[in-house]
């Protein structure tokens, strides 16, 4: 059996009393009593009912998807198709290689300049971005390795 809008905003406010809710979603105590016991509620108080309970705003509404927000994801995993997802991870792949790349090259350059050679490696700038300072590159370098900056700070 399918809920009402205002079964789900009654299961959405749980064990609280108007004054908690009221306080919850800055609407006055007699408003929120008003909108639980069967008046149409405003957008602002389900948006702010929603924001304060972590309750998915499209269930409250038209009782499709999760009650809570934190289950989005899972679900939008649960029901998408494989191609989506593997168009999905293959981008998300593709973008970890390219950092990845990118951070070979940088370090690559930091040994280089950690040794004292004269010419450290080049630096692919195809990204549009210049690269870190000396300074910058030196703290990236002490973050990575967890030894402390060498001027103490």
């Amino acid at each position: 059996m399918e809920q009402t809008l205002h079964e789900r905003l009654k299961h959405a406010a749980g064990e609280r009393n108007y004054r908690e809710l009221a306080q919850l979603t800055a609407t006055s105590p007699e408003t929120v009593r008003r909108y639980m016991l069967g008046q149409s509620p405003s957008a602002e108080f389900l948006s702010s009912l929603c924001a304060g309970t972590g309750v998915n705003g499209e269930w409250l509404l038209t009782g499709r998807g999760p009650v809570h927000k934190k289950d989005l994801r899972a679900t939008a995993l649960r029901d998408a198709n494989v191609t989506e997802l593997l168009s999905a991870m293959s981008v998300t792949l593709e973008r970890l290689i390219e950092r990845v790349e990118r951070l070979e090259v940088f370090l690559q350059s930091m040994e280089a300049r950690l040794r004292g050679r004269a010419t450290p490696a080049p630096v692919d700038s195809s990204n549009g971005s210049d690269p870190p300072s000396p300074r910058r590159a030196q703290s990236i370098t002490d973050a990575i390795t967890r030894r402390p900056p060498p001027d103490g700070g």
